[in-house]
């Protein structure tokens, strides 16, 4: 990719500073653009576009559900935030694509994803992160109070804290907008005017506020979700001998193994959610850590290439979750495969249709 075999250039205002060799430490130009191109438009497209699907089905059953108590209000929201997060990675690899990038196409598809596709995405994660926080928070309290908690979390309740989850979020990220404008401008390297990124005076300010928010957000949902999921799995063992004590016996019997299935279920989510948000929590901490590691700097390739890997665990996490909930959710199970099986009997009859 001509851009990026001899330099990479920042448009800051009008300055154009530029950053040589030092960035190409550890990883070379080739083989980054080689490995992005892997990730963002082979692996990622395929597992986005399976993700996109297996969530649009989800959010069919949860809405033929229902939604009437708080762990199907809280998994659609979820679900929701997971299926914007993979449209953003899968315009993501659309724009690392080499055939759309140099297509005739008057756009610089690197800087335009950079505001249209990186600045949405975390936005959903975060998200992503917040829901399941909550999440296992109330199961959490389901077991720690649980005369209290139908009270405590109704499902009105539920809807606003998901509604101001989403709001507050989108809220964070609109100021990079401000600061990132999409203009045409002329490319050397390219021999023409293509839009693309132009930043204004104060960008650096704003992204600072924006950039420490996101982090701040992502390590405490990390850090609850950990810490609740911990609780999840030793209070569960605690409480089944509480709850049978203080019931009928089959009383107790049919509330503990629903609870049981909701809370493993809780579990496995945050499980996946912990194992697959972890790389790019580490990288997170790394560009803290590290001044030279991030978007521009010594270890700029490092940092990409470690990312479009980070950027698949996400992928991986807002996929699965239609296993989970056939697997674990009788009512999900039972909904999705009358939506199945509706669907094959209207196609037999529009088959049946058609040849007679």
């Amino acid at each position: 990719m001509s851009s990026h075999e001899d330099q990479v250039t920042v448009w800051n205002q009008s300055e154009t500073l530029t950053y040589i060799d030092e960035s190409r430490l550890f990883i070379s130009d080739d083989v980054r653009a080689i490995i992005l191109v892997i990730n963002y438009c082979v692996i990622g497209v395929v597992i986005n576009t399976f993700g996109i699907i297996t969530n649009i089905i989800n959010l069919i059953v949860f809405s033929k559900m229902g939604l009437k108590d708080t762990v199907t209000i809280s998994l659609f929201g979820l679900t929701l935030s997971d299926m914007c997060s993979l449209l953003t990675l899968l315009w993501s690899g659309i724009c690392y694509n080499p055939l759309f990038r140099y297509s005739d196409i008057a756009i610089e598809s690197f800087e335009v994803e950079y505001i249209t596709a990186g600045a949405p995405h975390v936005c959903f994660t975060r998200i992503t992160g917040l829901i399941t926080a909550y999440i296992t928070i109330e199961r959490c309290l389901c077991i720690a109070l649980p005369l209290k908690v139908k009270s405590l979390l109704t499902p009105k309740r539920t809807v606003v804290i998901v509604t101001l989850i989403f709001v507050f979020n989108i809220a964070n990220v609109i100021p990079a907008f401000t600061v990132d404008n999409l203009e045409y401008k002329y490319y050397p390297s390219r021999n023409r005017s293509l839009i693309g990124l132009v930043f204004q005076a104060y960008r650096e300010k704003v992204e600072t506020y924006c950039f420490a928010s996101s982090n701040f957000l992502c390590y405490v949902t990390f850090l609850i979700v950990v810490t609740c999921t911990a609780v999840l799995v030793f209070k569960l063992n605690n409480q089944r001998k509480w709850r049978q004590e203080r019931s009928s016996l089959e009383n107790a019997v049919a509330l503990v193994t629903k609870d049981k299935k909701v809370v493993k279920m809780v579990i496995i989510i945050s499980g996946i959610f912990i194992v697959c948000y972890f790389p790019m929590t580490v990288v997170f901490m790394g560009t803290i850590a590290v001044s030279e590691f991030g978007l521009v700097g010594r270890y700029e390739n490092l940092y990409h290439v470690i990312c479009s890997a980070g950027y698949a665990f996400e992928s991986i996490n807002s996929c699965v979750s239609v296993f989970i909930y056939t697997k674990m959710s009788s009512k999900y199970k039972r909904v999705f495969m009358n939506f199945r099986l509706r669907r094959n009997t209207e196609s037999n009859e529009k088959a049946i249709a058609k040849y007679n």
